[in-house]
């Protein structure tokens, strides 16, 4: 059983309470010692994404000297997805609260302390997203930049220092001198391979005495032409005309 002191105390406060949050607080257990819930909207105009958490009380026997039992909680909302941009708070988040929550009661000790926990744990998440929501503001414009960096890096290229360009000379110097001993192998090897056909070409033409072995109407051809009668010769014209040269060569002498 509560002892009247603390109970008219608790008492007391809920009504207190009633009036501040006439609409967000909710009795669940109206005797002695009493169990509510209240309703916190966190929002920061746009800086971050609006959200509500619950905070559940319930008084202990000798509250307000010791801590009341509480839990917080998030309300689940209709919102649309968050953007890359947009935090929200998670398990971690709300376990990180409660310790806040704790502290502050501890600090509070022997007087009414719900309003200063409702009051410090809607400043303590407001300021959770706010640093949530700027870090990963950071971390898109960081990724955006070096974006942007990779482009004009495409543009500006490499600088030209001394050590770079020995490291190129001597690379394009390797590959030029495979390139040319390269082409000069080619060569070698087309100048060898013309050799070799025209060596076969040689091969197979015949010469004069092969061509009469393999063809005997070649050597009959004079004789055939003669017999035909197409040309008739008159032995005694070259005697007459030798004879002529003999006479005139006496003559000389």
């Amino acid at each position: 059983m509560v002892d009247a002191h603390y109970a008219e105390e608790q008492t007391n406060e809920v009504e207190i309470l009633q009036s501040i949050y006439p609409t967000e607080l909710e009795i669940l257990h109206t005797e002695v010692p009493q169990k509510f819930t209240i309703s916190i909207d966190i929002e920061d105009d746009d800086e971050i994404r609006p959200c509500s958490l619950l905070l559940t009380v319930e008084y202990t026997e000798t509250y307000p000297d010791a801590l009341p039992l509480f839990e917080i909680s998030l309300t689940p909302n209709t919102l649309p997805a968050p953007t890359d941009i947009e935090a929200e708070l998670n398990d971690k988040d709300i376990y990180d609260l409660t310790d806040r929550l704790r502290e502050l009661g501890e600090e509070c000790l022997g007087m009414a302390m719900v309003f200063s926990m409702s009051t410090g744990l809607k400043e303590a998440a407001t300021q959770r997203l706010v640093e949530k929501t700027a870090e990963l503001v950071r971390v898109k414009e960081a990724k955006i930049q070096k974006e942007i960096e990779a482009d004009q890096a495409k543009f500006i290229g490499t600088p030209v220092t001394r050590a770079n360009f020995l490291e190129w000379k001597a690379k394009f110097e390797l590959e030029t001198k495979e390139h040319l001993s390269r082409l000069a192998g080619e060569a070698g090897e087309d100048r060898a391979r013309r050799a070799v056909s025209s060596k076969k070409d040689e091969d197979k033409r015949l010469t004069g005495r092969q061509l009469f072995e393999q063809d005997r109407s070649l050597a009959q051809s004079d004789s055939t032409f003669i017999a035909d009668g197409d040309v008739a010769v008159d032995a005694s014209l070259f005697v007459q005309e030798d004879d002529g040269l003999s006479s005139d060569a006496d003559s000389d002498k």
